[in-house]
C-alpha cells in the first residue's frame, strides 16, 4: 500500500535540503519516498537512529545526521505509523543479534517502560512474545525492548498488572492485557524456569556429586552464560576449578590457560559457561576472564583476557571458527595446536581509557574490575556470545556483510564502551606465535597512550 504524504529533509542548516509531496511504500527494509518527476528517496529502516510523532507528524532521525519530517497522511496516519514501526522493529530484531527462536508471540496489551529513576520513558499498545532467552515488546509507535532472562531480578502481580523489574532497577509494566493475562504470566514463569533448569544441568554435568543447593546458588551467578568469579564459585564447590581445568585441558587451551593464569590474580579469573538452547546439538560455550597482574606493581593492571571454547565443535574436532584466521594462520597449525579452542584467538581489553602520564588518576582497582566485568557480561550477553562486532575495524564495518553489526553498535551502549575498551587479539596459529603475541601485546598496551590505538599482528 502507498500512502501519500508530504515530506522535508533537514540537514545541519534550517533550511530544507529537499521537500515535496509523495508517495511513501514501505517493505521489509526500506521507506520509499518517490515524488513526481524526481529521483526517489529509498531509506533503510537502519538508517533511522529514532522514531519521533508529534500532532499527526512524524520526525526519523538518521545515521546521516540527517531529519526527514513526514505529514499531511490524513486518516492513515497511525496506520502508516504503525506499519513503519513493526516492520522496523522486525528488521532490528535480526540486526540487534537477537535472531533466536520464537516460542510464543502475540499477546497484545499495554506496556509502560520506566528507568531506574521511575520515569516513563516509553508506553503505549504492544505486543508480548516469549524467545529462548528473552521477552520481547514490540510497540505500536517505539523501538522495541528486549529484556535477558537473566537480568529479571523480581515479578509480581498487582491489580491484574505484570511488574517485571530487572537488576538495573528499571521496570516494565504490562497491563490490559485481558483474557491472555493468565497465559503471559505463565509464558513468563515457564521461560524463566528453563533458562534456571539449563544452568543447573550445565553445573551438575561439570561436578556431579555437588549438592542440590550448592548447584542452585552457582547456577544462579552463572544463569544463561555470565562470567563468574573463582572467589565466588569456590567456598560453594572445593571441586569446581579442578574439573573446569580438566575441560579446558580437554579443549586444546590448557597451555594458554596455565600462561594466563600465571599472569593473573587467581582469585578474580571469572569463567561464564553457555549451554546451547538444543543441548547436545549446540554444545557448551565456556568463556574466561582473566585479570592481569601488572608486574611493576603487584596490583591489577587495567588488562583482562578473554579466552574461549565450544566443547561440541571441539568433541566434532572442527578447525573452522567462528573468527576470521587467514589460510596461511590456519596452515601453520600443527596437529597438536589444531585441538585448540574453536575461538580461534585471545581477546585483550583495557578496564579504562587510556590517559597521558600527566593526567592519570588513581582509582580503586577492584571497582574498575568490577564495573568491567558488569559491562563485558551485559555485552556478550546482549550479542549472543558473538566476538565479530567487538574487533571488527571501521573500515571492515563498512562492508555490506556487516550491516547488522553496524546497527548493533549504534543500539546497544554496552558494545560501544566494549570496542572502545578492545585492544587487540591474538590468533591461535601455533603455541609459540600465541605466546610471541601476547606478549608484544601486553607490551604495547603498557606503553601507549593513545586511546584509540589498537594492536595489530606484528606491532612492537
Amino acid at each position: 500500500m502507498e500512502f501519500a504524504l508530504n515530506y522535508k529533509l533537514f540537514g545541519n542548516e534550517s533550511n530544507p535540503k529537499n521537500e515535496g509531496e509523495a508517495k511513501a511504500a514501505l517493505d521489509e527494509k526500506y521507506l520509499t519516498l518517490t515524488v513526481m518527476f524526481g529521483e526517489p528517496m529509498l531509506i533503510m529502516y537502519t538508517d533511522i537512529v529514532k522514531i519521533s510523532d508529534y500532532d499527526y507528524k512524524i520526525d526519523l532521525s538518521l545515521t546521516s545526521n540527517e531529519t526527514l519530517n513526514l505529514w499531511g497522511l490524513g486518516y492513515h496516519y497511525e496506520d502508516f505509523l504503525f506499519q513503519l514501526c513493526k516492520l522496523r522493529n522486525e528488521l532490528m530484531l535480526k540486526f540487534m543479534l537477537m535472531d533466536e527462536t520464537l516460542i510464543q508471540a502475540g499477546f497484545q496489551g499495554q506496556y509502560s517502560s520506566l528507568d531506574s529513576n521511575s520515569r516513563i520513558s516509553q508506553n503505549g499498545g504492544c505486543e508480548i512474545r516469549f524467545y529462548d532467552s528473552a521477552i520481547l515488546i514490540l510497540p505500536q509507535k517505539n523501538e522495541l525492548i528486549r529484556i535477558p532472562y537473566c537480568y529479571i531480578s523480581n515479578i509480581s502481580k498487582q491489580d491484574y498488572s505484570l511488574i517485571i523489574t530487572d537488576e538495573f532497577q528499571g521496570k516494565l509494566i504490562l497491563t490490559q492485557i485481558g483474557q491472555y493475562f493468565d497465559s503471559v504470566g505463565k509464558a513468563l514463569s515457564d521461560s524463566l524456569n528453563k533458562m534456571n533448569v539449563r544452568a543447573q544441568q550445565t553445573i551438575k554435568e561439570l561436578i556431579p556429586e555437588a549438592t542440590p543447593i550448592a548447584i542452585s546458588k552457582i547456577a544462579s551467578q552463572m544463569k544463561d552464560g555470565r562470567a563468574t568469579s573463582r572467589k565466588e564459585i569456590e567456598p560453594l564447590s572445593a571441586s569446581f576449578w579442578a574439573r573446569l581445568t580438566k575441560k579446558i585441558d580437554e579443549s586444546g587451551l590448557i597451555a594458554e590457560y596455565d600462561f594466563l593464569n600465571s599472569l593473573s590474580a587467581r582469585d578474580e579469573v571469572c569463567v561464564g559457561i553457555k549451554r546451547g538452547l538444543m543441548g547436545d546439538l549446540t554444545g557448551t560455550y565456556t568463556w574466561l576472564l582473566f585479570p592481569l597482574i601488572d608486574p611493576a606493581t603487584g596490583k591489577f593492571g587495567n588488562t583482562v583476557a578473554l579466552e574461549a571454547f565450544n566443547s561440541q565443535e571441539n568433541k566434532e574436532q572442527h578447525t573452522q571458527t567462528p573468527d576470521s584466521e587467514t589460510e596461511d594462520e590456519l596452515n601453520q597449525k600443527t596437529a597438536d595446536d589444531k585441538k585448540t579452542a574453536a575461538t580461534g584467538a585471545t581477546y585483550f581489553f583495557k578496564t579504562k581509557k587510556r590517559e597521558p602520564n600527566a593526567q592519570k588518576t588513581e582509582e580503586d582497582p577492584s571497582l574498575e574490575l568490577s564495573t568491567f566485568l558488569k559491562t563485558i557480561n551485559r555485552a556478550m550477553i546482549e550479542i549472543n556470545f558473538r566476538r565479530e562486532p567487538i574487533y571488527l575495524t571501521e573500515d571492515q564495518l563498512e562492508s555490506t556483510e556487516y550491516t547488522q553489526y553496524r546497527f548493533a553498535i549504534v543500539k546497544i551502549p554496552s558494545l560501544k564502551i566494549l570496542r572502545d575498551l578492545f585492544i587487540g587479539r591474538v590468533i591461535h596459529a601455533s603455541k609459540e606465535q600465541w605466546k610471541a603475541g601476547v606478549t608484544s601485546l601486553l607490551a604495547f598496551n603498557t606503553q601507549s597512550v593513545d586511546n584509540d590505538e589498537k594492536w595489530v599482528k606484528g606491532d612492537r
